[in-house]
């Protein structure tokens, strides 16, 4: 098993897990409990790979699936914040709704149940050591800089903050609590967005039934592991995309269940989350905020 490919697969599994990882990190950050990014990668995937084969762009492809992903995440906020539904339950009820409309329109628009025809991929990158990757790969390391200088230096992301935080002492001082909390969520879902696409259009180069496959799960886990810094998400992503990355790699090589090989990763997130515990999470986050009831 040669270091220089493990670390290339590393990049290439967790580019897509950092970036939709970032936007659990800004929505978390702004009192939002993103449980719904399983379901906007996942719609983000399936109209990168759609646009794509139709217009032959994967460029307008990936801007599509920003779009959608947004579009997503912006629903998602109407269900949680002016629906005042529960966190959870909301995300996870739009997750179900995308992998059941995504196995649908599966079968309508290429008459399979599991797959895609081929498509275009994004412009790919062939680097030294680190083989051949994904445009997003660059989108990614600017992405972790912008996010870390929105939360940190910009008073948009200070403001977000303080509505993740206490949003009635944010409202008191005129922070519109409802106004930066969508906002929030439409990045997080910009975010989504571009991890889904870089799995379709990015590496792939079709679209597979319930292709993320659990991603949008992990991306809470890492940002929890992390203590919701930025930087330190990064370290985490790339920590499970090299547990991915080696388990593949493992069931060619050694004679271990492959059962056993593809639940490591989850195994590894589980045993480092029971020993770091969800401490640094925003004071109000899972919290829907109603003036005067807070």
């Amino acid at each position: 098993m040669e270091l220089s490919t493990l670390i290339s697969s590393m990049l290439r599994l967790g580019v897509p897990l950092l970036l939709a990882s970032l936007g659990v990190l800004i929505s978390a950050k702004s009192g939002i409990v993103n449980m719904g990014m399983e379901g906007n990668m996942l719609w983000s995937a399936f109209v990168a790979a759609y646009v794509t084969d139709l217009v032959g762009s994967p460029i307008i492809g990936l801007l599509m699936a920003v779009i959608a992903g947004a579009l997503y995440s912006l629903l998602l906020g109407f269900f949680i914040i002016k629906g005042r539904g529960n966190h959870v339950v909301c995300g996870l009820g739009l997750n179900f709704v995308v992998i059941g409309a995504t196995t649908v329109l599966l079968s309508i628009i290429w008459n399979s149940s599991g797959y895609s025809e081929p498509i275009k991929r994004l412009p790919q990158m062939e680097l030294p050591w680190l083989g051949q990757q994904s445009m997003n790969l660059v989108v990614a390391i600017i992405a972790v800089f912008a996010v870390w200088f929105l939360l940190s230096k910009m008073n948009v992301g200070l403001r977000i903050r303080s509505v993740g935080e206490h949003p009635a002492a944010a409202d008191s001082v005129g922070v519109d609590v409802v106004k930066y909390q969508f906002l929030a969520l439409a990045i997080a879902g910009i975010l989504g967005g571009l991890g889904g696409a870089e799995l379709s259009i990015g590496q792939m180069g079709y679209f597979i039934k319930q292709m993320t496959a659990s991603k949008g799960f992990l991306a809470y886990s890492a940002v929890i592991f992390a203590g919701y810094n930025p930087f330190i998400v990064v370290v985490t992503t790339m920590l499970m995309g090299l547990l991915d990355a080696f388990q593949m790699r493992a069931q060619t090589m050694f004679n271990i269940p492959g059962q056993f090989l593809l639940v490591l990763p989850y195994l590894v997130t589980l045993l480092a989350l029971m020993g770091v515990g969800d401490t640094k999470k925003p004071k109000a986050a899972g919290k829907t905020y109603v003036r005067g009831n807070f």
